[in-house]
C-alpha cells in the first residue's frame, strides 16, 4: 500500500508542480486583474475537486473493493453520482449572479458567465472520479495516477490557447475540457468490460454512505475556499491574486497523505469486511506515522523557504507570511485527512463530517473577523486555525496507538538559521541552486535519523 500511495505522490506532486505553472501561464497570459478574477472562480474548480477526490472516489472506491472481495466488478451503479453533478451545476448556474453580488465593485458582473462556464466543469469532473473510483477500488493506482497527468497537462495547454484567443472565459472552459480527455482515457481501458449488470440496491448503499462524506467535502471546500471569498469582498483583484499564488504552494503539504488515503479507505474497508480487528488498528497506527513522518519535512521546508520559494515562483515576496502559516495549516490538514480516510473505510464517515462542518462555521466567522484588519495574512490566520482544530478534535476521538516522533519538529531550527543567513541571493538560478542542495541535506539527515524511504519504498 504504502508503495503504490508513493507512486501516487510522486505523480501528484508533478501533477502540483504543473498547477504552478498553469497559475504562471494564467498570469502571464491574463495579467494581474484577469488571474485575479481566475483566483476568485477558482473556488468552482476546487469544489469539483473536493467532491471528486474526497466523497465520490472514496465511496466508488470503497464499494467496488468490496465487490473486488467477492467476485469480478461489472456493475454500473457508481454512475448514479451523475445525477448529483447535475443537480449542482443547475443551482451554480442559478446563483452565479448572487454570488457576483457578493464581491467589490473591482469584478463587476462580467464574472457571472465565466463562472457559470467553470459550474459545467462539475458534471464531467463528478463523471471522471467515478472512473479513478473504480480503478482505485480494484487497487489500480498506476492507471489513476496517469489519468490525473493528463488532465492537468492537457489544462494548461488548453488554457494558454484557450485564454489567449478568449481571455478569461476561454481559460475557465479548459478546465472543463481537459476533464473530458481524462474521462475518455480512462475510458478506453473498461469500455472493453463485457456484461455490466445495474444493482440498484448497492446504488442506493452507496448513496447513503457517501451522503455525509459529501457534507464533509462542502465542509472542505468552505475551509479551502471561504478566504479567498471574504478577500474578494473586502479587497481587489490584487489581493486575491496574491493569495492566489500562496495557497497552492501550502497544498503540496498535504500531497502524501492524500495518495496514500486514496489507498488507505479501501484498504480499511476490507479488513472491516474480513473482521479482522487487530490489524485495523496496526494499519491505522502505522498509516498515522508514516503520513506524519513523510509531511512534516514539506512544511517545515516551506514554513522556512517561504521567501524563497515566492521569490523564484512567482517574483514576489510579499506574501510571505501568510505562506508560512498555511504551511503550518496544511500540515494539521494532511494529518486529519489520514484520520477522516480511516473513519470513512470504518463506515463511520459521518464523525468526520460533524468535525469538519464545525470548523467551517469557524472558519467562516474568523474570516470576516481576521481578513478586513489583516488582509492575505488574515485569511491564511483563519483557514490555518480551523485546520488545527479540525485536526485535534479528529484526533482525540481517533486516538492512534502510536505517537510520531513529535522531537522532528525541532529539525525546522537549522533550516530557519539557513534562510536567516542566506536569504535571497542574486538571481532565480543560483537561489534555486543553493536551497535545493541545502534541502536534499536536510531530507538525507531526516531520511537517516527516521528511516522514512524503507517504509515507502518496501511496503
Amino acid at each position: 500500500m504504502y508503495r503504490k500511495s508513493t507512486y501516487l505522490f510522486v505523480v501528484n506532486s508533478i501533477n502540483r508542480f504543473l498547477n504552478f505553472f498553469l497559475r504562471i501561464v494564467l498570469r502571464a497570459v491574463l495579467g494581474t486583474n484577469g488571474f485575479g478574477m481566475i483566483a476568485v472562480i477558482l473556488p468552482v474548480q476546487n469544489l469539483i475537486l473536493t467532491i471528486t477526490s474526497y466523497a465520490t472516489s472514496p465511496s466508488v472506491s470503497k464499494f467496488v473493493s468490496e465487490d473486488e472481495a467477492k467476485g469480478d466488478f461489472r456493475d454500473l451503479y457508481p454512475f448514479v453520482f451523475i445525477f448529483i453533478g447535475v443537480l449542482l451545476f443547475i443551482v451554480g448556474f442559478i446563483v452565479a449572479p448572487s454570488f457576483a453580488s457578493f464581491l467589490s465593485e473591482d469584478f463587476g458582473d462580467e464574472i457571472v458567465t465565466p463562472l457559470r462556464v467553470m459550474f459545467l466543469g462539475i458534471p464531467f469532473g463528478i463523471l471522471f472520479s467515478i472512473f479513478t473510483g473504480i480503478y482505485l477500488g480494484k487497487q489500480r493506482a498506476k492507471r489513476v495516477a496517469m489519468a490525473l497527468f493528463v488532465v492537468q497537462a492537457s489544462t494548461i495547454a488548453l488554457a494558454y490557447a484557450m485564454g489567449t484567443r478568449y481571455g478569461v472565459e476561454g481559460a475557465v472552459l479548459s478546465f472543463f475540457l481537459a476533464y473530458a480527455l481524462g474521462t475518455l482515457y480512462l475510458l478506453s481501458y473498461l469500455a472493453r468490460v463485457r456484461g455490466w449488470t445495474m444493482d440498484w440496491d448497492r446504488a442506493r448503499a452507496m448513496i447513503r454512505f457517501s451522503l455525509p462524506i459529501i457534507a464533509t467535502s462542502l465542509a472542505i471546500v468552505t475551509i479551502f475556499q471561504v478566504d479567498i471569498l471574504v478577500l474578494g469582498r473586502y479587497f481587489s483583484t490584487y489581493e486575491t491574486s496574491l493569495y492566489g499564488l500562496v495557497t497552492p504552494t501550502a497544498r503540496l503539504i498535504t500531497s502524501f497523505s492524500v495518495a496514500l488515503s486514496s489507498l488507505l479507505l479501501p484498504k480499511m474497508s476490507s479488513l472491516k469486511a474480513s473482521n479482522s480487528h487487530e490489524e485495523i488498528g496496526e494499519t491505522f497506527s502505522k498509516a498515522f506515522d508514516v503520513g506524519f513522518k513523510v509531511s512534516l519535512p514539506f512544511a517545515l521546508l516551506i514554513l522556512s523557504f517561504s521567501r524563497e520559494i515566492l521569490y523564484v515562483l512567482f517574483d514576489s515576496v510579499e506574501a510571505t507570511q501568510a505562506l508560512r502559516i498555511l504551511a503550518v495549516g496544511m500540515f494539521f490538514y494532511s494529518m486529519y485527512y489520514l484520520i477522516s480516510s480511516c473513519l470513512q473505510g470504518l463506515g463511520r464517515p459521518r464523525i468526520p463530517m460533524y468535525i469538519l462542518s464545525s470548523c467551517a462555521f469557524l472558519d467562516i466567522i474568523l474570516c470576516f473577523i481576521l481578513i478586513p484588519s489583516y488582509s492575505v495574512e488574515g485569511a491564511a490566520l483563519a483557514t490555518s486555525t480551523s485546520m488545527f482544530v479540525a485536526f485535534l478534535l479528529a484526533f482525540l476521538y481517533s486516538r492512534p496507538n502510536k505517537i510520531p516522533k513529535v522531537l522532528n519538529i525541532a529539525s525546522v531550527i537549522p533550516l530557519l538559521l539557513f534562510e536567516r543567513c542566506v536569504g535571497i541571493l542574486d538571481g532565480k538560478i543560483m537561489t534555486v541552486a543553493v536551497y535545493m542542495v541545502a534541502g536534499l541535506i536536510y531530507f538525507y539527515v531526516y531520511n537517516r535519523l527516521n528511516g522514512v524511504l524503507d517504509v515507502v519504498f518496501n511496503d
